[in-house]
């Protein structure tokens, strides 16, 4: 006989608050940031079921309207990166919970990065006529679509996602060793399971591929998140990512308005 249950994320009882082909430079420091945050946050996230427990009569899962706000660290953004390099920025994430049909649900998603990519330096000709180009170059994109969740059980779900993603504005060298702004278009796919392990703590981890068309180029990252409920609508949250030998660390605030409309879905 298959388990039913009846979900409702917002039926929540009220928190406790607790007390071109560059010559590359790299900054050991800065670079070594995001590797070890997300060392933390992975430890973190293996660690938070045996430290917190959950009140007896608390309830709910995973919850799909939000806004988040946060600071990113990553070495590579959709797959845009250059050896050494790094893209250090504001990241704005959104999601409306569109739907509900008994373990189902439907949400819209977006993403939005804007900052610098540093830690490279470009070297243009050889012997005395050569120059180089270094410094913080601009670097911005967003990226949209559609996602579904499957409740594996009242508080864990398997979430799919595909986005179209779009590099706004990312600068190169040309063959002057002048900046010019380039662009690029393309799509990612994502699998993840979230899961509310009590009434303060959530964590996810998942998987995803992004594709670009024009500069022809793949990435394979592992997500790992953790979040921690100050109150039923706030949420402060880590997001440590790992592609290849590649890292980066998000680190922000989450706003789960379906609390102040008393739904998550709009329909």
């Amino acid at each position: 006989m298959t388990a039913s249950f009846a979900r409702s994320p917002l039926a929540r009882s009220p928190l406790v608050t607790p007390p071109p082909r560059p010559s590359l430079v790299r900054s050991p420091g800065v670079a070594a940031l995001p590797r070890i945050a997300a060392a933390a946050l992975a430890g973190a996230a293996v660690l938070a079921p045996a430290s917190v427990i959950a009140a007896d009569d608390w309830s709910g899962g995973p919850r799909y309207s939000y806004f988040d706000a946060g600071y990113q660290w990553v070495d590579s953004l959709y797959g845009v990166k250059q050896e050494g390099g790094q893209h250090e920025g504001f990241q704005l994430n959104g999601s409306v919970g569109l739907a509900q049909f008994d373990r189902i649900g439907i949400h819209l998603f977006g993403e939005f990065f804007d900052g610098d990519f540093s830690g490279v330096q470009t070297t243009c000709g050889t012997g005395e006529g050569s120059s180089s180009v270094a410094g913080d170059r601009n670097s911005q994109a967003l990226a949209g679509g559609l996602g579904a969740s499957f409740a594996l059980a009242e508080t864990t779900d398997i979430v799919v996602r595909a986005a179209y993603v779009d590099i706004t504005d990312f600068e190169t060298p040309n063959d002057l060793c002048q900046l010019v702004s380039g662009d690029d278009t393309g799509y990612y796919g994502e699998v993840m399971v979230r899961s509310e392990l009590s009434q303060n703590v959530e964590i996810e981890a998942g998987f995803r591929y992004a594709d670009l068309s024009d500069s022809n180029v793949s990435d394979n990252s592992v997500l790992l998140g953790i979040g921690y409920h100050l109150t039923d609508y706030l949420t402060i949250r880590a997001r440590g990512v790992v592609f290849d030998d590649d890292t980066g660390i998000e680190i922000g605030a989450r706003l789960y308005f379906g609390s102040f409309l008393g739904r998550d879905t709009l329909f």
